[in-house]
């Protein structure tokens, strides 16, 4: 079953209509119509368009010919009367003229409680908006952001009326318990207004008045207060917020000691007061109804979005990640006038060179998190030194040679830092290696002036999984792959698989064991059913909030982590065992994927809050590649061409996960567009034509084996096969 992340009944009601952010790269193509289109007939809403000519007109600096195409429409205004006065205070400095009644007649996204707030405001306070307001009247430079005229406040009076204003609002809030949720969010919306415009006062008198006592006794007999009851009004209410009550206070204390020159003091003052009362107005744009007030910048918007639409029909385009302020590729020229046309030849690929140090073949590939080492397994069976380590900056020379290993490596992972690396030979017995450990000098590299003198290094640590009773020589667990955790929480830690029904988690700093999954769910029962699975690869999410195993058996078994004890939690002693009766790792969904599967693979996350983090690939025998959803259970995608019958074939995500590449049996790599399916490329890479050494017996064979790609740089990617070669590609952008 699928993964429960529902936060509510509301969230599970959700469920059911689930649709994959993942998959909506490309909506399915429409056709073009090239008759010309009759106006009158238009499903748009005319004062709409109006609305949109006359604020792309004023952004663009066409401030005559806005203010004439409002005037020829009848009027039809940006943003209403009550959304101009609010901005035409913050404008000119007036924010004494600001109080609840001009607040409560904004046109808010969540609605105005007037039913509340009518009991609150009296007639008075009417009266007394209406005197505020005058000399305020909104004329044609109104709309005129940029056109400030900076006016004398009088902080007194502000303070004077904050303070009148929260007499009025601090019974509403304590009695929150009388109100319905759309009323709480209209005066949540009111109270955080009111905190931006405390701000922002806060801000003028620190950085444009100077006058720094005068902030801080703002901030301590009014402002304080605001922040204290917007705390209280937060309790009834979730809020996924950055800024939230304890981070603001502690933001404007912050900015009574930083100097001038601090990142802190350029974060929160822009430079000038025009700057920062125009990011005001932005700010509280965001709780104003679009009706009522035309989002900034939002004609543009709608070309950015028909440009990416016109981009996505190119089933060979991929947008380069340097976008600009409009969320489109620098240095492209777009053509409003027409469509713009598909360019099919825009992604290429090319061999940059090949890697001819290994003499049997390849069965791995790691490139190092930082994106500057190569590190390749071969199953050369003459010698201990099976690995070794590329330094990609410096013409993928060797760098360093792993000794220790006498068994074929199949599987190798490299810490977080790029500093460790764990092999795990075919036996029972992993090792651990500091890759920038001096070693012994050898003439691997070719004598060049500059070149690098590789060196064997031993390993660190090796250590064995404890013995279990499914082992099938009697003896500890072979070990078959690994993966580290990624958060500084799990530090030093990593995940090793056993197809002897094991997984164990290894502490680098302890150099032990601290926990055994098998035994600690285990349920005790005797049945095929209840026993742990044959693991033959698995996975660390890049949050470390789960472990992806992938059986023998034919699933992928899902467990979550999230109450693993972090590394600064050990006991008195210092021991680092975890007592699995203190937390639990609870299965929490299995993938029946139904057929045998040779490689789990995650895709590179490279910022927070990515929208691949539940996605899976999968090599599948025979012939295929499946995109899974591991949360949902939701088969994103299939990917058919390479062939796998016989052997361990692996794949990769690539080009900023919008590629999906593999090795196939037939030794050459297939890349397919991630979202389509489509295959954009074959290489050849591996075609068993290597010439053997003098005196060696070896037969070269024709597999691909494995396809990898650098984190760091997303036009780089590599390949190694059972020619034992590796090769190293280039992605072309024509």
């Amino acid at each position: 079953m699928p993964i429960n992340l529902a936060n509510s009944e509301e969230d599970s009601k959700m469920k059911d209509v689930f649709i994959p952010y993942y998959a909506t790269k490309r909506s399915a193509r429409s056709p073009t119509p090239s008759a010309a289109i009759d106006v009158s007939q238009s499903p748009f809403d005319k004062v709409q368009l109006t609305k949109l000519l006359i604020d792309a007109l004023d952004e663009m600096g066409y401030h005559e010919s806005a203010v004439s195409l409002q005037k020829e429409s009848g009027g039809i205004e940006v943003e209403s009367s009550s959304v101009q006065k609010l901005f035409s205070s913050i404008k000119y400095g007036q924010f004494e003229k600001i109080d609840l009644y001009m607040l409560s007649s904004l046109p808010l996204k969540n609605g105005v409680p007037m039913g509340v707030l009518s009991q609150t405001l009296s007639a008075s306070s009417a009266t007394e908006e209406i005197a505020s307001n005058e000399g305020t009247a909104v004329d044609d430079d109104a709309m005129k952001i940029d056109n400030i005229i900076s006016k004398k406040t009088d902080w007194n009076k502000f303070f004077v009326n904050m303070q009148s204003e929260f007499k009025l609002l601090e019974p509403l809030i304590q009695n929150m318990n009388d109100y319905d949720s759309k009323t709480i969010q209209g005066l949540s919306d009111m109270m955080e207004i009111l905190i931006l415009i405390n701000k922002q006062v806060f801000i003028e008198l620190m950085f444009d008045q100077q006058e720094s006592s005068l902030a801080v006794l703002f901030l301590r007999t009014v402002f304080r207060k605001y922040i204290q009851l917007w705390e209280l009004l937060l309790m009834y209410q979730e809020s996924t917020d950055a800024l939230t009550p304890d981070t603001l206070l502690k933001q404007m204390t912050s900015i009574l000691t930083c100097p001038p020159n601090s990142a802190e003091y350029s974060h929160i003052w822009p430079g000038t007061i025009q700057k920062s009362r125009k990011l005001l107005i932005d700010a509280i744009s965001k709780y104003i109804d679009p009706n009522d007030l035309v989002p900034r910048g939002r004609l543009f918007t709608l070309l950015r979005q028909a440009i990416k639409y016109q981009n996505s029909q190119d089933i060979l385009n991929f947008d380069e990640g340097n976008e600009n302020q409009y969320g489109l590729s620098n240095g492209r020229n777009y053509n409003l006038l027409q469509d713009n046309v598909s360019n099919s030849h825009r992604i290429g690929f090319r061999a940059e060179r090949t890697l001819g140090q290994n003499v049997d073949e390849i069965w791995y590939l790691e490139f190092s998190p930082d994106g500057k080492y190569l590190a390749s397994a071969s199953a050369d069976s003459l010698t201990d030194r099976k690995v070794l380590i590329y330094d990609v900056e410096n013409n993928f020379q060797v760098y360093k040679v792993l000794g220790g290993n006498d068994q074929c490596v199949l599987y190798l992972s490299f810490s977080p830092d790029s500093r460790y690396l764990v092999s795990c030979p075919f036996n029972e017995e992993a090792k651990i290696y500091d890759i920038h450990k001096s070693g012994e000098p050898t003439k691997i590299n070719p004598e060049i002036e500059g070149g690098i003198v590789a060196e064997i290094i031993q390993p660190e640590d090796s250590f064995k999984i404890p013995d279990n009773k499914f082992s099938s020589s009697g003896g500890p667990p072979r070990i078959w792959c690994c993966n580290w955790f990624h958060t500084d929480a799990n530090r030093g830690r990593f995940v090793l698989g056993s197809p002897d029904r094991d997984v164990i988690i290894y502490d680098l700093f302890s150099k032990s064991v601290i926990f055994k999954l098998s035994e600690a769910v285990s349920s005790g029962g005797s049945s095929s059913q209840d026993q742990f699975p044959r693991v033959h690869d698995l996975k660390i999410t890049r949050d470390d909030k789960y472990l992806l195993l992938m059986a023998h058996e034919y699933f992928v078994d899902t467990y979550d982590l999230s109450q693993l004890p972090p590394v600064d939690k050990e006991d008195e002693s210092g021991d680092h065992i975890m007592d699995p009766t203190t937390f639990h790792i609870p299965k929490v969904s299995r993938l029946n994927v139904g057929k045998r599967m040779t490689c789990l693979t995650i895709p590179r996350s490279r910022q927070a809050g990515d929208n691949t983090n539940s996605l899976i690939l999968l090599n599948v025998q025979p012939h295929e590649l499946q995109l899974w959803d591991f949360k949902e259970q939701i088969l994103v995608q299939k990917y058919f061409g390479q062939r796998q019958l016989q052997f361990i074939i692996r794949s990769c995500f690539g080009y900023d996960n919008k590629l999906v590449a593999s090795g196939s049996e037939d030794g050459k790599i297939y890349i397919w567009d991630r979202f389509h399916g489509n295959i954009i490329s074959v290489l050849n890479g591996h075609t068993a034509d290597r010439t053997v050494p003098p005196g060696s017996t070896k037969t070269f064979g024709r597999n691909c084996n494995i396809v990898v790609w650098n984190p760091v740089d997303k036009t780089l990617f590599a390949s190694g096969g059972d020619d034992g070669l590796i090769k190293i590609w280039r992605v072309t952008r024509d």
